[in-house]
């Protein structure tokens, strides 16, 4: 007797099962009242019938339970988009008997649903919209009886999706059902892209870091980054770009940080009060900004013992990386900071934003800088002087020599390692640190936001720091935060 291979029987998921429920209580809603499409109820009543709620009870109970409110609210959406462009199709009345003209406007208003609904962030609800212009379209209901129609579709469609909903809600998935490997472009289908914009971009540094940290999180499965050169001018267009290409976000360098603020659906305190953006989040269509910059300054400075609390800081510089510095360390505790520019009077601007005055303008001449490093226990550089590929340097370092014992030295800048200002710091015994740590822990806080997952931060911070030791990362042009010379 030949031996009969065992077929496994397919199981029945719980997504089959709500799909089944959702299905008998849409058309059980109908039964009672009568309504089976009898047209001689007249009116809208006389259309309605069960077909359409149940083709939206199947095509909402796919979703997972995470997703069918999401799902439900973009199946809305599609019906009303859907109704209204098959609604003003039919205002054509008469020339939609001819199908040669009917077929052509079938197919401008399934481009024009479409078209509707990722222009308002809801690509989901595509399929949806042009169902009912199609359905509407193609039916041979003529006269006043045709809007009865149209209304009966919407009303069938809106019922459907309401109890494909409550199902969905109270009948959850419990177990996982059963299915075979995802194939290659299932597997990147679902990786939701992430990456970094700017002009130029090729330098950033970003890619690496965010790379290493979605892999020590093992999150390199649900997300990948890379990096786009977007030219100043085109932040616009790239976000409707990233929204229907499905991105979970992006960072963004100049010329894009200060663009992006009236473009976001809501910033966070951060990004509302520098007034610049350098990570967005897109969830369900609407873009949220952020700004890590200064939270990431925080704690590079207290990883390394620098903690501003009850400190007077020297603060060098006043441009883009200033502000984004400066309110941190006062919100942080520090007792005073002194800003010193070489333009006093855009200093002065910086510290019109601390109304309790512990932000002092000052000029950057040598003997002003010896005099306030005497009383300050911790100085920060925002200057782009001493990055590698800019010609500019400080003119003076002797204000070093009058730090009290012990004062920290932070540079914003990154490359090179050690800048002249640090490397005499260093040599007059005082501790120091780079930029580096500051970019690496706004790259930390930006995932997080990302992923709305809060991280083993040291842990991502050590990845991002192993990825850049082993590559040996070069100087770069524009290494550090002093990219807008506050001098």
């Amino acid at each position: 007797m030949r031996h009969v291979p065992h077929v496994p029987l397919p199981r029945i998921g719980m997504r089959v099962v709500k799909t089944a429920v959702s299905v008998m209580l849409s058309y059980a809603l109908f039964v009672p009242f009568g309504l089976m499409y009898h047209e001689e109820l007249g009116g809208v009543l006389g259309q309605l019938g069960p077909t359409y709620a149940c083709i939206a009870c199947i095509i909402c109970t796919q979703s997972t339970l995470g997703q069918t409110v999401q799902q439900g609210i973009s199946r809305l959406i599609g019906v009303a988009v859907g109704g209204c462009l098959g609604i003003a199709a039919l205002q054509m009345g008469t020339l939609l008997d001819d199908p040669w003209v009917r077929m052509p406007v079938l197919g401008a208003v399934c481009v024009a649903g479409v078209w509707l609904c990722l222009l308002i962030k809801r690509p989901t609800a595509c399929g949806m919209a042009c169902i009912l212009p199609c359905v509407i379209l193609i039916s041979r209901v003529t006269g006043d009886v045709r809007y009865y129609y149209a209304a009966a579709r919407i009303i069938e469609t809106v019922a459907g999706v309401t109890i494909a909903l409550a199902v969905n809600a109270l009948l959850p998935d419990h177990r996982k059902e059963e299915r075979g490997a995802p194939t290659p472009q299932e597997f990147l289908q679902s990786i939701k892209p992430l990456c970094v914009i700017g002009d130029p971009v090729g330098h950033s540094l970003s890619p690496r870091i965010q790379g290493a940290m979605l892999k020590a999180s093992g999150l390199d499965a649900q997300y990948r980054y890379g990096a786009r050169q977007v030219p100043a001018g085109d932040t616009c267009r790239f976000l409707a770009h990233a929204a229907a290409e499905g991105y979970a976000g992006f960072n963004a360098t100049m010329p894009h940080k200060e663009a992006l603020v009236p473009l976001m659906d809501e910033l966070s305190p951060d990004a509302r009060m520098y007034r610049s953006v350098n990570t967005v989040c897109i969830k369900g269509g609407r873009f949220y900004g952020y700004n890590t910059d200064g939270v990431g300054f925080l704690q590079a400075l207290r990883e390394v013992d620098m903690d501003p609390e009850g400190r007077k800081v020297l603060l060098l510089g006043a441009g883009g990386a200033a502000k984004a510095v400066a309110p941190k360390l006062i919100q942080a505790g520090a007792e005073r900071v002194f800003v010193a520019n070489r333009t006093v009077e855009r200093a002065a601007a910086l510290c019109a934003w601390d109304e309790e005055g512990r932000m002092v303008p000052r000029d950057f001449r040598p003997e002003t800088l010896r005099a306030l490093a005497a009383e300050c226990t911790l100085v920060v550089n925002c200057t782009s002087l001493g990055m590698t590929g800019t010609a500019g340097q400080f003119e003076d370092l002797t204000f070093l020599e009058a730090l009290p014992h012990g004062a920290g030295v932070f540079d914003l800048i990154y490359s090179p390692a050690k800048t002249a200002l640090l490397e005499r710091a260093e040599a007059l015994g005082h501790p120091i640190s780079n930029g580096l740590g500051m970019l690496i822990w706004q790259a930390v806080f930006a995932l997080e936001c990302f992923t709305d997952t809060r991280l083993d931060r040291p842990a991502m911070a050590a990845a991002a720091r192993k990825a850049l030791e082993e590559e040996h990362t070069p100087a770069l042009s524009s290494g550090g935060a002093g990219e807008e010379k506050g001098t």
